[in-house]
């Protein structure tokens, strides 16, 4: 199943899982070679596509690859075997016809989706879910999370992806909401206002991204002017009345009117982001999952978020650290890797899920990420350096877009020292400063000194030694993720 969001591919999602059939969904921004390595080793013999990819679909089936049926999500035929009106049309008359289909024998173990990871280390897999582990993650978001009936929910990540899949597709269907597909992320503001969306679930980046543009213009109403106005909110709420929606009415317009809830996934969300949100009137909370638990293990209750920690763990999931390593057990954790055993033996262990990030419990039960085991910094003192700790602090600076920490190299080959590697915020640099791109000697000594602004607040064993600017950004995967072997030669 490969193509855009849109009402065909939930449809065709849906049609394929009911009649007992595994659903292999696709990465569109996948290049050609890459589908074509996922459609060898699935050995999947029907394609739903887009028109998008009809022709390079078509070119591969005659190099042998085995599509005997090619259908097209669209009603432009395009050179498919069979357009989505065609399909529809071929359906309504078996219906008609009284001729009836196989019936199902879905069993709860058996598999629904093969997922193809597209992990930040490098490394790709065939990520097996059952109809139990997806039915089961669905019931548990729906026990913690406030989706209901009459909501509409705003589509804006790919469906292919689980986190959008079960949360944002299969979930919202379950409790009775309505979903609405964004047309793409420079449109959101105004299929906001289209749909009068009240719940959207994004990655950081989107709510970062929205957090910053709305404060920015609510500054330039002065600072005074809005403190004053939070004071109020903050004040009232203590008399048991909330006004923030009241106050920031004009805020909610230009959103739709309807905005309610925000739910963040996919990395880790700037503490001060969701509180921001909150402030204005919207609830913002963050969860935690990955594809090998369908994806959902933990969330921020709603009326008392820890913004810092990713919540805690949903109904009938148990979460424990083994020798630092948050590991999960529970009806959500997957069947296993696709045609790999090793790997399955790997991450499950006596049914315990290990999922290779590094945390710990409170006493409360929230979860806290410190980061990912195979990204962790051994320094040569023996000391634990975890690269989005620093990744966060150096993203906080106004003068960088981004950033990623890693082990380099130092003098001694050796051993390894903390380094960087910056994008600086153009944008900024321009507006605020009349800095232009091409000025690179004066864009790196203002880096540096930022860098060195956040070293000052480090322990000595933290502070990054080395920092190199990179001009583009970094290659990311479909939430956003950095992809870090790209940039640092490690798997």
């Amino acid at each position: 199943l490969l193509g855009e969001n849109c009402t065909e591919w939930a449809v065709v999602y849906l049609a394929i899982v009911c009649s007992g059939k595994v659903v292999i969904p696709i990465d569109r921004d996948l290049k050609i070679a890459e589908i074509k390595e996922i459609l060898e080793l699935s050995g999947a013999k029907t394609v739903f596509s887009s028109n998008k990819f009809i022709s390079d679909l078509l070119s591969l089936r005659s190099t042998g690859l085995g599509i005997k049926n090619l259908i097209s999500l669209e009603d432009d035929l395009r050179g498919s075997d069979c357009s989505f009106s065609q399909f529809r049309k071929q359906g309504s008359e078996a219906e008609k016809e009284k001729i009836l289909l196989r019936k199902s024998t879905v069993q709860p173990e058996d598999v629904v989706t093969i997922l193809f990871t597209s992990g930040t280390m490098g490394s790709s897999k065939g990520v097996m879910l059952t109809h139990r582990n997806l039915c089961s993650n669905v019931m548990a978001m729906s026990q913690v999370v406030s989706v209901y009936d009459g909501d509409r929910l705003l589509s804006v990540l790919p469906l292919h992806h689980t986190y959008e899949c079960t949360c944002g597709f299969l979930t919202a269907l379950y409790q009775g909401a309505s979903i609405y597909y964004s047309e793409n992320l420079r449109r959101i503001p105004e299929n906001l206002i289209e749909s009068r969306a009240t719940v959207v679930l994004g990655v950081p980046l989107l709510f970062e991204t929205l957090y910053q543009k709305i404060k920015n213009k609510l500054l330039l109403k002065g600072k005074i002017k809005i403190r004053l106005a939070l004071w109020i909110c903050t004040v009232s709420e203590l008399f048991g009345i909330s006004l923030r929606r009241r106050i920031f009415k004009k805020l909610h317009a230009k959103l739709g009117g309807s905005l309610r809830l925000f739910i963040s996934g996919g990395a880790a969300l700037n503490p001060n982001v969701a509180s921001g949100f909150r402030d204005f009137g919207i609830n913002c909370i963050q969860g935690y999952g990955m594809t090998e638990s369908s994806p959902l293990i933990s969330v921020n209750p709603e009326k008392s978020p820890v913004d810092k920690s990713v919540g805690m763990a949903v109904p009938g999931v148990e979460v424990r650290i083994k020798n630092g390593e948050i590991i999960v057990r529970g009806p959500n954790v997957m069947k296993g890797y696709f045609e790999d055993n090793s790997a399955t033996k790997k991450a499950l262990v006596n049914g315990w899920l290990h999922t290779g990030d590094l945390g710990f419990i409170d006493e409360d039960g929230f979860i806290f990420i410190n980061g990912r085991k195979k990204s962790v910094i051994i320094t040569p003192n023996g000391k634990n350096v975890y690269p989005e700790e620093l990744e966060a602090k150096l993203n906080k600076q106004m003068l960088i877009k981004e950033s990623l920490v890693w082990g380099g190299p130092s003098k001694e080959p050796a051993l390894v020292e903390v380094q960087a590697i910056v994008v600086p915020d153009i944008d900024v640099f321009e507006e605020h400063y009349d800095i232009h791109k091409s000025e690179t000697t004066v864009v790196e000594e203002m880096i540096a000194k930022e860098v060195k602004k956040v070293n000052l607040t480090l322990a000595n064993y933290k502070r990054i030694r080395k920092c190199l600017i990179r001009n583009k950004e970094f290659t990311k995967t479909t939430t956003r993720k950095i992809k870090r072997y790209l940039y640092t030669g490690t798997h």
